[in-house]
């Protein structure tokens, strides 16, 4: 009987206890994760990349500055009092933009910086606590709706928080369409007020002024390329060499075409100076007339070379390649990447039962001629990798042949001697 009754008491313990817990934390934090518009936010962005794994992030370039983030609903502030009386205060901005501290009341804090946030509650907060020294911070960032439109490969609703830039957004949906012009994004503010940038000049040049923070109810507006305007068009040919073919293929894109522009800062601006590019074979079309520009030589001769509306730019790209032959599933050109071995090459194009890697696959490179051994060595731009047969298969098929020889030479042999 008594145990019967301890047994009674420890349920009804258990049970107390699960009734009196609250759920609401993990409920509100299972609401916010099944929300439809969850994926579209900076939050769930941040957690794919495993950059970290809080509930509410707070990823901040540096320290916000008081006087230009703007405080909205959804912002979380603490007050601390210390003195005598000594206690902390958690209080939000409501949707209406005020907030409510017990013993002191209401107060409006949205659409003011956060310095002037800061000081209101101060000010009003010293006539209810005397000789107390009390301190007021901004403990969570709210989040907001912003809306993405235009040449954009997701447009929709996102939700970003204050310390995110317009380049966080676009990251965020997916970047730009072929289309899309980014020396003319425009920024719509919820007041009214709207203010176009040029993003390439961030992207290119690190300039933080062409990639502003968002705020709240920010619409923007990814324009696309006015061909009444002066543009450029750019032909990459990407030449892919082989040992007896070249392929090219050509992708081929619109920029816009900015004032006084010549071709070495244009090209600089798209990136077009790089270890694929062959700088020897650039190539300017304008009325027909090709003339071909070798930067890697004579860069200082370009370097005021004007551009003009409708020119077209011929920036060949030789595609960096290593080839396997031999024993392997899908022998080819595979694209050339820093500090692999043959193994992983081998890897790449299949390795098949007859072949033999290891020690005896032949490297051969292209520049010198040179012959090495062994799945190990590391392998560089255009050097060729042959991969042997295993032995026991030169011998079967030795084997193969030799067999229908010797049985025609035993045949032939009996009907010579069956005639005799």
């Amino acid at each position: 009987m008594d145990s019967k009754l301890i047994i009674f008491l420890i349920i009804s313990f258990r049970v107390l206890i699960a009734q009196t817990t609250d759920p609401l934390p993990s409920l509100m934090n299972d609401v916010d994760r099944e929300s439809p518009k969850y994926k579209t936010s900076m939050e769930r962005y941040y957690k794919t990349r495993s950059m970290l794994r809080t509930v509410a992030p707070q990823i901040l370039e540096k320290e916000l500055e008081d006087a230009q983030y703007i405080v909205g609903p959804g912002d979380k502030f603490k007050l601390y009092v210390y003195g005598d009386l000594e206690l902390s205060l958690d209080f939000t901005v409501l949707p209406e933009g005020q907030v409510y501290i017990p013993s002191i009341g209401k107060i409006h804090l949205s659409g003011i910086t956060l310095k002037e946030a800061k000081a209101r509650v101060l000010e009003k907060a010293k006539n209810y606590y005397l000789n107390a020294e009390l301190s007021v911070n901004l403990i969570s960032l709210r989040k907001f709706r912003v809306y993405l439109v235009g040449e954009v490969k997701r447009p929709g609703t996102y939700f970003v928080q204050g310390s995110n830039r317009v380049s966080d957004i676009l990251e965020l949906a997916g970047g730009v369409k072929d289309w899309a012009d980014l020396t003319n994004v425009e920024i719509k503010h919820s007041d009214g007020e709207s203010e176009v940038i040029d993003i390439m000049k961030y992207y290119r040049f690190a300039i933080k002024k062409q990639n502003p923070f968002l705020k709240g109810g920010d619409l923007i507006f990814v324009h696309d390329l006015d061909l009444k305007k002066p543009y450029v068009v750019v032909d990459s040919r990407i030449e892919k060499m082989l040992e007896t073919t070249r392929t090219v293929r050509n992708n081929r894109r619109i920029y816009r075409l900015l004032e006084n522009e010549t071709i070495t800062s244009f090209l600089d601006r798209i990136s077009a100076f790089n270890s694929e590019t062959d700088l020897s074979k650039i190539t300017l079309i304008r009325d027909s007339v090709e003339n071909v520009m070798d930067f890697m030589n004579d860069y200082s001769k370009f370097e005021k070379f004007a551009l003009r509306n409708k020119d077209v730019i011929i920036v060949p790209t030789f595609l960096s390649v290593v080839n396997v032959q031999g024993e392997v599933l899908n022998p080819g050109a595979y694209r050339f990447e820093v500090n692999l071995t043959a193994n992983d090459y081998i890897s790449k194009a299949g390795i098949i039962e007859k072949s033999k890697p290891g020690e005896d696959v032949i490297i051969i490179r292209k520049d010198t001629g040179e012959v090495l051994k062994g799945s190990e060595t590391i392998v560089y731009k255009g050097d060729t990798i042959i991969v042997p047969r295993k032995t026991r298969e030169d011998i079967r098929d030795y084997i193969l042949i030799l067999v229908p020889v010797l049985t025609m030479g035993l045949s032939l042999l009996t009907l010579i001697n069956s005639t005799k």
